[in-house]
């Protein structure tokens, strides 16, 4: 079976590669320019890839998140088009191009692929990310290293403050009353794990208020509202930032707290900025010695597990994570992962686990027993070829 997967910058390429191939796979690569070009319209991409296709016989086209233009050629092509979608929110997915029948895509977040299947996509599955544990298993660790990155809290990810991240300064400049609705829906949002408001609560007037000061300019082949942008890249993110900053400088008031991003963080006056980490050869590092791993979801992902979850217990570290409905399908928390639903059970979760040793130990060895034997990249290739092979 020939396959040409499409590579970009993206997590867990080498490992997908790798599965395929051990599945009996051909893989070719196509180097995929995103995000560089457009990836809606583009007429000359479209045209290299289907010059492509026609130099070899294949029997899907696969990628790491959805492509439009990638979905459109392999229509053209008659060819089948996989992709994998680890991101959300995602706007690309928001195509007309999603709905082609040629088409077969695998959601990490089951709401996600639940929506998809109510808009009319035939083929949307839901597949949750996964962690290379055969990977994780042979990294071997020096003293100086295991010292280096022995934490009490740690936490790998972005505080969404940098320029690049902070989409809600586009809307800063609406009135008042808008500002403080906006504040207020945020403050309940993140009080309530479990269940997505923002964009319903996002009414017809203040969207109009939001588009007056920050107009959306859509493709041709978009489809999304303004209120589902507005509430998953610029109300989500901006939760998001705030929270973990929030959560992290208390923590961080009581216990040591390390936090790993290219975030400049000069208002974590307790917290320890150690920089970023390399997501293959450090990474892994801070999950296995660290005492207590943190997750905290970007609020735009609605029930999913988010990819570094898998890999805290995939690395066998103790996971202290949000609620995230997706986790309760496939772990037993306070047997595989301990989650927490407000900023104060965070505190007190924290506090019990690094002192009672024994069981944050015996947590962390079951969370990673979990994955290894059930949900590595092994498994979720097999799911994929399983599927496409049966419809």
């Amino acid at each position: 079976m020939n396959i040409l997967m499409l590579e970009w910058d993206s997590f867990a390429h080498e490992y997908i590669v790798e599965e395929f191939k051990r599945a009996g796979c051909e893989v070719d690569i196509f180097l995929w320019p995103y995000p560089d070009e457009n990836m809606r319209e583009n007429e000359k991409l479209c045209h290299r890839l289907s010059q492509t296709l026609k130099k070899k016989e294949y029997e899907f086209v696969f990628s790491l998140n959805f492509f439009p233009i990638a979905a459109k050629t392999c229509n053209d092509c008659s060819l089948k088009y996989v992709a994998w979608i680890y991101d959300t929110p995602f706007l690309l997915l928001y195509s007309q191009y999603t709905m082609l029948d040629t088409n077969y895509i695998f959601f990490f977040d089951k709401s996600l692929s639940c929506d998809f299947q109510k808009y009319g996509v035939k083929h949307a599955y839901y597949l949750p990310m996964a962690a290379p544990v055969n990977y994780y298993d042979k990294l071997r660790v020096s003293e100086v290293d295991q010292e280096h990155y022995q934490a009490d809290i740690a936490f790998v990810g972005s505080t969404y403050h940098e320029v690049r991240q902070d989409f809600y300064r586009y809307i800063e400049g609406v009135d008042e009353y808008t500002s403080g609705y906006l504040k207020a829906i945020m403050k309940m949002q993140g009080e309530i794990y479990g269940s997505f408001l923002l964009e319903e609560l996002l009414t017809d007037n203040i969207v109009q208020k939001l588009q007056h000061v920050c107009p959306l300019r859509k493709g041709k082949d978009e489809w999304e509202t303004d209120a589902w942008i507005y509430a998953n890249y610029f109300l989500a993110r901006k939760l998001t930032g705030d929270q973990r900053k929030e959560q992290l400088e208390l923590l961080g008031k009581k216990f040591q707290v390390k936090l790993y991003t290219s975030d400049q963080t000069p208002d974590l006056e307790h917290v320890i900025n150690c920089g970023s980490v390399d997501y293959m050869k450090e990474m892994p590092l801070v999950f296995s010695h660290s005492k207590i791993n943190l997750n905290m979801t970007l609020r735009s992902i609605h029930t999913g597990i988010p990819l570094r979850a898998m890999d805290i217990m995939g690395c066998g570290g103790f996971l202290l994570t949000n609620y995230q409905e997706d986790f309760l399908e496939h772990f037993e928390p306070g047997v595989d992962f301990v989650f927490y639903t407000s900023q104060e059970e965070l505190v007190e979760l924290a506090e019990y686990y690094l002192v009672h040793e024994s069981e944050r130990q015996e947590i962390a060895e079951n969370g990673y027993r979990r994955v290894k034997s059930g949900h590595t990249y092994r498994e979720r290739i097999d799911v994929i070829l399983r599927q496409i092979k049966e419809s």
